[in-house]
């Protein structure tokens, strides 16, 4: 009758090993899993949240060219080069935008994005060099707002976020 006990405990001790480990196990894994698809969703929101800037940045570029070969010549071939990249760079840029909607957690990553695309867009309807300035600042103070909750999104530090002036976020 000892031997008997002895061994059912010895089963009964191997059979809750091994369902402890298991529990632990598929833990561990589904902790492993959860953290990897973070990583990855957050590495896919920096290449969008990166690639939407680049686009509205050179948006921006385009527009301000375009007001200046309109004011050079609005019947040139310059002219009508520099609208037609303008068009070309806004479709790059909205298409950028909607990348950012689409993979955007916060409703004000999304409004912040919205916002600086639709700046820079209008800024090559300035009537006149300190128009076109003051809207290329609004455009530039949009898009680093939005590249200031893009970053909050993705869990960087304020210290460590440069800015589009080369200063301070702060």
């Amino acid at each position: 009758m000892n031997g008997v006990l002895s061994t059912l405990v010895a089963v009964l001790g191997t059979i809750l090993g091994v369902v402890v480990t298991h529990l632990f196990q598929r833990t561990s894994s589904e902790r492993a899993q959860n953290f990897a698809l973070g990583q990855q969703l957050r590495a896919e929101r920096l290449t969008v949240y990166s690639d939407f800037a680049g686009a509205v940045t050179e948006l921006r570029r385009g527009q301000q060219d375009r007001w200046h070969r309109r004011r050079e010549d609005p019947e040139s071939s310059h002219h009508f080069e520099a609208r037609t990249e303008s068009y070309r760079l806004r479709g790059v840029a909205l298409h950028a935008l909607f990348r950012v909607q689409l993979i955007a957690d916060s409703p004000e990553v999304v409004d912040a994005a919205r916002d600086a695309y639709e700046k820079t867009s209008a800024l090559h309807q300035a009537d006149d060099q300190q128009g076109l300035r003051a809207n290329g600042e609004l455009a530039r103070e949009r898009l680093e707002q939005f590249i200031v909750l893009a970053s909050t999104d993705l869990g960087v530090s304020p210290d460590a976020r440069p800015t589009l002036s080369g200063g301070s976020a702060r």
